[in-house]
């Protein structure tokens, strides 16, 4: 316990078909990057990240899904800095890192001190390539918002002022997740990189459903890692801690807490999709706006998906045994210049 196979989404799961070639460009672009060496590779392997973007983004061209597998690979390094190649930061590190980070969004050059933020610069540029000013301005605050989390709320909440209420955490997890970080990468990722129109990104059903998405993730996420944050002693807190903690519960009522929340997220998910696809289907907008919002909403149903399907195959938890062939350390690598446009 907490591994819970029954967590389910109605939603369709299926894999990008560049999987198999972009797995191991990712794995070189991590080594060549600095934030794994040979020695961590494991820890890499066991997290799965290329079958997770690829169920999360199943229409992506090969070069954006390498480039959405090098994105999540950093979230990682900066996640779990003890799984990486370098030491764990101190809280004042952490914060160096992601000052140095949000910098970097506004033309800094990000020095060569850190394998992070050289890593993060090299696919900011990547990520904003052909995208509108409105765009890049938009993504910079999620960014912006997720880095300033990062290192001003999760680490230290716990310590400063106690565990969260339930209220406090969703809102605050919310942000820890990177997953507004990841909605404007459905823009991006799509094959004409269509932007949502601003009307539909203030509708506030757009809010509702960017927030029921949220309350998947976290459901399932922070049951399965109680585990591995409790054996890390890990100081950020968890939806289960926050449950046990706050309502006196048991770990196995606060399991079926978690997943209640996750039934009740994905019914109010549904509803609310068909009243905001309706509307704006009634309201003319122009086929390539229109597909952009589309887009966004298959994302998040496709993010729900492969959340769901990547917990109950991944190794990083333990609860899944690791595959012997594919999870061990030292696994071949391509050479160098593997990066290049489809062709």
């Amino acid at each position: 316990m907490p591994f819970v196979p029954d967590f389910t989404t109605p939603f369709r799961y299926r894999l990008n078909p560049h999987l198999a070639e972009v797995t191991p460009r990712a794995r070189q672009w991590m080594l060549e990057s600095d934030l794994v060496d040979d020695t961590h590779m494991l820890e890499y392997e066991m997290a799965r990240i290329p079958e997770l973007m690829a169920a999360a983004y199943p229409g992506a061209s090969a070069d954006d899904l390498l480039l959405s597998c090098d994105l999540m690979g950093i979230m990682f390094a900066i996640e779990d800095e003890d799984c990486g190649s370098h030491p764990r930061h101190s809280v004042a590190g952490i914060a160096t890192r992601c000052k140095a980070m949000i910098q970097v969004m506004g033309g800094v050059d990000p020095g060569a001190d850190d394998p992070v933020v050289l890593a993060f610069s090299d696919t900011w540029h990547r990520l904003c390539d052909g995208m509108s000013d409105t765009w890049v301005v938009r993504h910079r605050s999620s960014w912006k918002d997720f880095l300033d989390n990062h290192h001003t709320w999760e680490p230290v909440v716990v310590e400063k002022r106690g565990m969260p209420t339930l209220e406090d955490y969703l809102w605050e997890r919310a942000y820890s997740s990177g997953m507004y970080v990841l909605y404007d990468w459905s823009e991006r990722f799509s094959a004409d990189r269509a932007e949502i129109p601003q009307p539909a990104l203030e509708d506030p059903r757009l809010a509702t459903l960017h927030r029921n998405c949220i309350y998947t993730i976290i459901a399932i996420n922070d049951t399965h890692s109680l585990e591995r944050e409790i054996r890390r002693n890990d100081p950020v807190p968890n939806l289960l801690k926050v449950l046990m903690h706050h309502e006196r519960l048991t770990v196995e009522q606060s399991v079926e807490r978690a997943k209640k929340m996750l039934a009740d997220a994905i019914e109010e998910y549904l509803e609310v999709e068909f009243e905001y696809l309706a509307h704006w289907w009634r309201s003319g907008l122009p086929p390539r706006q229109m597909g952009a919002v589309e887009q966004r909403l298959r994302d998040m149903r496709n993010w729900t998906s492969s959340n769901c399907r990547w917990h109950c195959i991944v190794p990083r938890y333990d609860h899944v045994a690791r595959d012997p062939e594919r999870d061990r350390p030292g696994l071949p690598t391509q050479p160098a210049g593997r990066q290049g446009k489809d062709t």
